[in-house]
């Protein structure tokens, strides 16, 4: 496991948390970008369809992104065909390529984030499936500020929730030189201390996945 910074597949079964019902009711629309068009190479193996407790890395990251938010907005890239079959036909997500995934982490949030439509969003990185529908719940109760993070032991984690007004400046940034870090460093940025390291933990190796 390595501190999530910005900078081989499974079947799985039909799952309950598909159903509307499961949402959370929350005050407001918010969509949810996710970026998952890396190639995994440090992991040796793709690490969206790999299995966790009975699903995909991928589907546990959007089950608990769904459970509060409107919708998921995935953006796909290396193998993107396969990620977007095994997502087709989930209610509230939605699949958009990056040409550009070579490009880096940036330009798969860029181009997530064009297709964000609610007044505020968060981002999510698609191999931290161990974040729980709480912390989205609980940012969104944080006072408004154009940028809120959690924190665990003084380092701050994802999701991270972003103020509309933040999209422009995202979008006209260069897709292989921007940086969500110094974009955010320009505005209001408030911290929600957190209480475990599920802010923090992403799937670098199959080890990670056992702990």
């Amino acid at each position: 496991m390595t501190i999530a910074k910005w900078i081989a597949p499974v079947k799985t079964r039909a799952l309950p948390w598909r159903m509307e019902k499961d949402r959370a009711p929350v005050a407001e629309e918010i969509d949810c970008v996710v970026p998952a068009g890396g190639r995994s190479e440090r992991m040796g193996s793709w690490k969206p369809m790999l299995p966790l407790e009975g699903m995909s890395i991928i589907e546990r990251v959007v089950q608990r992104a769904l459970s509060v938010c409107s919708r998921v907005i995935v953006v796909t890239g290396y193998r993107a065909t396969e990620l977007e079959a095994a997502l087709r036909g989930l209610p509230r997500v939605v699949t958009t390529p990056n040409r550009d995934w070579q490009l880096g982490m940036f330009s798969s949030i860029r181009r997530g984030v064009e297709a964000v439509t609610t007044k505020r969003f968060f981002v999510t990185l698609g191999d931290m499936p161990w974040i729980e529908p709480e912390t989205y719940q609980a940012l969104l109760r944080f006072p408004q500020t154009d940028v809120v993070f959690p924190v665990f032991d003084g380092v701050r984690g994802h999701p991270v929730l972003f103020a509309g007004k933040l999209k422009e400046e995202i979008l006209r940034a260069d897709p292989a030189r921007g940086s969500m870090r110094r974009i955010a460093a320009r505005h209001s940025i408030g911290e929600l201390p957190w209480k475990d390291d599920a802010i923090l933990r992403d799937v670098d190796t199959r080890q990670d996945l056992d702990a």
